[in-house]
């Protein structure tokens, strides 16, 4: 079997089930945006990785060096964000081709720089090979206390879904730069921010189950629902587009909503949590956008009247970027 007939979820899920924990204290392994180990009384120990790779991830006719490292550590604290923890320590490893400037790699680590002075994060290792194109993969960990544990697992039934800021950006801005148009979006794709920030004060007011935006809102709500085991309602007026968005989706011919969707690399928040704590969520920038029914009513998106099955988002193996 061919690995594009399995998918990136499939694939996963394949691995998952060969692999064993050989050491006591994993809480958390292969599932969530980051694995949660034990650590000591208070708090537990985040680890989690992540790559970008040149033709997939970026293209270096359009993101400069520095754009590309602030990027690679973003995506990662995203994670850990996603976990309600605050990231630490990060190993970077390199795969570049022999006659690559070293002016490129003084300024990836500019931009590596940049971002782990803002997040207090220190690179603590990594490694370098040969290779026909550039990876840049990151391993981070980080700390989350116990009590503010978000995992994708908590979603009960009559949660409401959230999303933080607005999406459907990055994949706009990607098709922008991907056809040599201007439009605001484009920098939205080439330097993403996580929501540390925001995450620490939902898992302080309580979020039964959290996830970042890298496939769109579609993967990341199926995600909640098959990890929690219930179903949902997504409402395709409530998601938050903004108006750029919907600007920069029009010069190419394209919906905005799928963008939001289907696309991805927004690093948004998508995250549930019970009625009563929407007076506190009314405060923060996140949006209502759906509501957590029981498994054996799907995974739907509502459109006006009708719902339809909710599609999944990008999937690496099934998709082209």
């Amino acid at each position: 079997m061919k690995i594009k007939l399995l998918g990136e979820l499939g694939l996963i899920e394949r691995i998952k089930n060969k692999v064993k924990p050989y050491q006591k204290g994993v809480v958390r392994g292969i599932g969530d945006d980051a694995a949660v180990l034990e650590y000591d009384k208070n708090n537990y120990l985040l680890f989690t990785t992540d790559s970008l790779v040149e033709g997939v991830h970026f293209s270096v006719k359009y993101s400069k060096p520095w754009q590309i490292g602030m990027k690679a550590i973003e995506q990662n604290v995203s994670d850990i964000a996603a976990m309600g923890g605050l990231p630490k320590y990060a190993a970077v490893s390199l795969a570049l081709p022999n006659n690559i400037d070293v002016k490129f790699i003084d300024g990836l680590y500019r931009g590596i720089n940049k971002k782990c002075k803002k997040y207090g994060i220190s690179v603590v290792g990594g490694n370098i090979t040969r290779s026909k194109k550039i990876s840049v993969s990151v391993a981070m960990t980080g700390i989350a206390e116990k009590k503010y544990l978000a995992l994708r697992s908590g979603a009960k039934k009559g949660d409401l879904i959230f999303c933080s800021g607005d999406v459907g950006k990055s994949a706009a801005g990607l098709g922008l730069l991907k056809h040599n148009k201007k439009g605001k979006s484009a920098k939205k794709h080439l330097e993403p921010s996580s929501r540390l920030e925001l995450a620490g004060k939902l898992v302080k007011i309580g979020v039964n189950s959290m996830i970042d935006v890298s496939d769109g809102v579609a993967s990341e709500a199926r995600h909640i629902c098959n990890e929690s085991n219930v179903g949902a309602v997504i409402y395709a007026d409530k998601i938050p587009i903004s108006k750029n968005t919907i600007i920069d989706a029009k010069k190419l011919n394209k919906n905005a909503l799928d963008f939001a969707l289907y696309g991805g690399e927004d690093f948004e928040l998508v995250f549930t949590a019970g009625k009563n704590k929407i007076s506190r969520l009314k405060k923060l920038d996140v949006s209502a956008i759906g509501k957590i029914v029981g498994r054996e009513q799907g995974v739907k998106l509502a459109m006006g009247n009708k719902k339809t099955e909710l599609k999944m988002g990008f999937e690496h193996f099934q998709n082209k970027k």
